[in-house]
């Protein structure tokens, strides 16, 4: 190998470099999901772009084309990736549909809208915590079984006194 390195032109070593690198920091991806034309995929940071806390994205499609490109929703601590795995819950009429990790949802985006909870780099607004509590009762008609709790955590950060 260290042979090799002295026959391949410079420009040719940094092409290979910077072709490993990106393909050693890609995101990968944990979960994708279809409900209708619309197509969620679920991405956690690649191995080596990695640092604790470790980030979770979504991208959202709609026939292919990137509406709302990668987005990140959720910390992750200092594991990398979560350890049970994404699920896709929906209203009965699939217009709203929530990434759920156990029981806990972690993501809510409805369709017609373009609504997506928690905004950007999970920053929660008074009008988006608002629309969430809306949201969340009709998601429970179909699972009953799904809880919140981060929607509770952003309450109290908004009821908190600013300075």
């Amino acid at each position: 190998m260290g042979c090799l390195l002295y026959v391949l032109p410079g420009p040719l070593i940094g092409v290979l470099l910077f072709l490993l690198l990106g393909y050693l920091m890609r995101p990968e991806q944990l979960a994708s999901f279809q409900v209708g034309p619309w197509t969620i995929d679920v991405y956690a940071e690649g191995e080596f772009h990695y640092e604790p806390p470790g980030y979770i994205y979504f991208e959202l499609k709609q026939w292919g084309q990137t509406r709302i490109p990668k987005r990140r929703f959720m910390g992750i601590g200092p594991e990398r990736k979560p350890s049970q795995r994404f699920r896709l819950v929906a209203t009965h009429d699939e217009e709203v549909v929530a990434l759920v990790l156990g029981n806990e949802v972690q993501m809510i985006h409805e369709f017609s809208s373009g609504y997506t909870w928690p905004g950007p780099y999970t920053n929660v607004t008074e009008p988006q915590w608002q629309m969430a509590e809306l949201l969340l009762p009709r998601l429970r008609a179909a699972h009953p079984e799904i809880r919140c709790p981060r929607q509770d955590e952003y309450r109290r950060r908004l009821d908190r006194p600013r300075p």
